[in-house]
Formats: structure tokens, sequence, C-alpha cells
């Protein structure tokens, strides 16, 4: 089994959580760590387990995710390696994970981003096993962003608590994938 951990990162909050589960996953498995950018041509299909994810931008993955992920569906479209009802391609496996920050709704601003990779992962024929949102402190914003949202105070944040447990949920995931190939 090997690992892809593919993001983007504005702030450096996604970054934080995607270099965690890298460091965490590559004790276990081989592991490749990939920030996209436009050029960004990998194929997804080529990993047993990836880990998607983006800060949360309008409810979206940031830009330059989406793009990467709008071209690697068209591609396996063109390829036809999308099927109809979406089969599920064994073994293999995707978790999906957000950074944000709430001020206004909560989590509720990071789940749309997450469900709409999760779709396009479905698609492909991965097994999505789960969603991660993370509280990430804004950037360049004024203070009460990051103090009075309906998340409390997330200054400082994603912290070693919150990477402790990305660190964590990895390794039950590896665990986990580990025992069900066995």
């Amino acid at each position: 089994m090997d690992a892809l951990i593919i993001y983007d990162s504005l702030s450096g909050n996604t970054e934080k959580v995607a270099q965690q589960i890298y460091e965490t996953s590559a004790q276990l498995v081989p592991s490749q760590i990939v920030k996209v950018n436009k050029d960004t041509d990998i194929d997804l299909l080529d990993h047993d387990l990836v880990f998607i994810g983006s800060g949360v931008i309008d409810w979206l993955p940031t830009k330059t995710l989406t793009e990467f992920v709008q071209r690697t569906m068209k591609t396996a479209n063109k390829q036809g390696r999308i099927k109809p009802a979406a089969p599920i391609i064994p073994g293999k496996f995707a978790i999906c994970f957000a950074t944000f920050g709430g001020p206004h709704i909560g989590v509720g601003e990071a789940v749309p981003m997450t469900l709409w990779l999760r779709s396009a992962l479905a698609h492909l024929g991965f097994i999505v096993l789960d969603e991660w949102h993370v509280p990430g402190q804004f950037a360049n914003r004024p203070p009460e962003f990051n103090q009075k949202g309906r998340l409390g105070n997330i200054e400082g944040r994603p912290d070693a608590h919150d990477l402790q447990d990305i660190g964590n949920r990895t390794r039950g995931i590896l665990a986990s994938l580990s025992a069900y190939r066995e």
C-alpha cells in the first residue's frame, strides 16, 4: 500500500495538516506529498490511499485544487475510466480534508467542499472513508474573524492538539486498511 497526500494551501493551515498526514503515513507506508499547481499532473488511481485537501474558499477548494480535480475528471472521462454507476475499484481509498475558519456558521462552511471532493473521487471509483474538517486561523483578517465566530477563538489553529488528532486519525486509517488487506 502507498499513500498520496495532495493539497493546496493559501495561508499555510492546510499545509500543516497535509505535512502531519505525510509525516505520519511515511512512518508506515511509502508516501508522497504534493502541493498542487497549475501544471500538476498526477494520476490519483496510481495510488492506493489518497488524502486530498484544501482550505475552504466560498464553500469550495482553492481555485488551483478545483482546476486540478476538474482536469483529472476530464482526463479520466476521456479515457473511459469513469463508468456508469461509478463502480468501486477494489483497493482504492481516499480521505478528504479541509481547513476552515467558520466565523459565520462553523463547520457547515467546510462540509460542502469535502462533499465536492468526495463526489469526484467516488466517480473515479475510490471508497471515500472519511472527511476531516480542521479549524484554521484566518490570515490577514481583522481579529474578530479569529476570536468571535461560532468556533470561539481559533487563533493559532491548527494547533498541536489539532495536528496530534490528524496524526492519530492517519494511523487509525492505515491500521484499519492494513487489517483489511490481510
